[in-house]
């Protein structure tokens, strides 16, 4: 069940947004981001959060056929989270995070990063306009699928990442080690449209960018 989660950020248009909202079988909000996939013609089948930056009624909610699963405003988690945790409790096979770029709040944004890592049972990525990122374990291999010239980027977490290689990328790396703390896999280019990327060990961060969406 591909679950798409609206977190409170603000969502940039793009193909993978809309192929993202295309396949939802489950909408979960994390408070304000209710609003968010309203504005996408996307009523979610639950609200989960503290609701301290949610500008709809309870009544309104109610007509919508929204189930609220309210969290103190005092908490361990943040809400986006909480949605995670609610979208593998029901069933989540896939899960989509928009809006998790966290608009004027980096923190929020550094955050949803981080809970790619967390989650270790189904896939995950965090779609925003042009771009998708998600992640991959060594050991591990992910393909990417785009167009010629599109950019990828590879961040090490969690410290180093070894036996790194690539397939199809301009800067070809084999068997190479990506060190945590210095950019060297940044704005990498795509030469055919399938791609690959595999690791020995360590967490890679891939970041995605489709060419003939940016604005530049």
């Amino acid at each position: 069940m591909h679950t798409v989660i609206f977190a409170a950020g603000s969502v940039r248009p793009g193909r993978w947004v809309d192929e993202a909202i295309a396949r939802a079988e489950l909408v979960i909000a994390a408070d304000r981001g209710a609003q968010t996939a309203l504005t996408y013609g996307l009523t979610p089948r639950y609200i989960i959060g503290d609701l301290d930056s949610l500008k709809l009624s309870a009544q309104r909610l109610q007509e919508l056929g929204c189930e609220v699963v309210r969290a103190q405003e005092e908490k361990d988690e943040t809400d986006s989270e909480l949605a995670f945790q609610l979208a593998l409790e029901k069933g989540a096979t896939s899960i989509t995070l928009l809006g998790g770029w966290g608009g004027e709040r980096l923190e929020h944004a550094i955050g949803n990063i981080t809970l790619l890592v967390d989650i270790t049972s189904v896939p995950v990525r965090l779609v925003d306009g042009p771009t998708a990122c998600w992640i991959v374990r060594g050991p591990g291999r992910t393909e990417i699928e785009g167009q010629t010239g599109d950019l990828l980027s590879l961040f090490p977490l969690s410290g180093d990442a070894r036996g790194v290689s690539t397939h199809n990328l301009y800067y070809a790396l084999v068997d190479g080690c990506l060190r945590f703390g210095k950019p060297r896999g940044i704005s990498n280019v795509l030469t055919d449209q399938h791609a690959e990327v595999t690791v020995e060990s360590g967490i890679l961060l891939v970041v995605h960018t489709r060419k003939d969406e940016l604005h530049e």
